[in-house]
């Protein structure tokens, strides 16, 4: 997700993370799960609310108030979600993305729209090279959308 080293447990909550937004988990598994981490050595609430807040809302709103202002603090879900742009930015993923900030920001978690944006413009630049207006829509929309949050703050 973010290039670094990831334990087998949050690899295995990430999987659980992904089950759940393709409904094939109920979420209450994963948040336990996340419950059940506490106290671990090498346990880190803010990257496992970030592989929440990215792979899985529901699993993210399970969690997020079992999650310190602390941790919720060091939070990278801005980094994670601007370097995917470029790989992820269809229609559904864009839509989520902005669910994902809005969650974010109501529940303590800051988010750096600047960093989003940042990613949005990439990705849109690197597909005005070859692509199509309607596979730009999507991030087009996206980027309005920080834009208008930016505008908020």
């Amino acid at each position: 997700m973010d290039g670094m080293i990831r334990s087998e447990r949050e690899e295995q909550f990430e999987e659980m993370c992904i089950s759940v937004d393709a409904e094939e988990t109920h979420e209450q598994e994963a948040i336990e799960f996340f419950e059940s981490q506490f106290g671990e050595a090498d346990f880190d609430a803010a990257q496992w609310l970030d592989i929440a807040l990215y792979y899985s809302p529901a699993v993210a709103r399970g969690i997020v108030d079992m999650v310190t202002p602390d941790d919720k603090a060091r939070s990278n879900i801005a980094e994670v979600i601007g370097d995917n742009l470029d790989i992820s930015y269809g229609e559904q993923e864009c839509k989520q993305y902005a669910e994902t900030i809005h969650f974010a920001l109501a529940n303590g978690v800051p988010v750096d729209l600047d960093v989003v944006l940042d990613g949005c413009q990439r990705a849109i630049d690197d597909l005005d090279t070859w692509a199509e207006d309607d596979v730009k829509e999507p991030l087009l929309r996206l980027r309005e959308e920080l834009l208008r949050m930016q505008g908020e703050q």
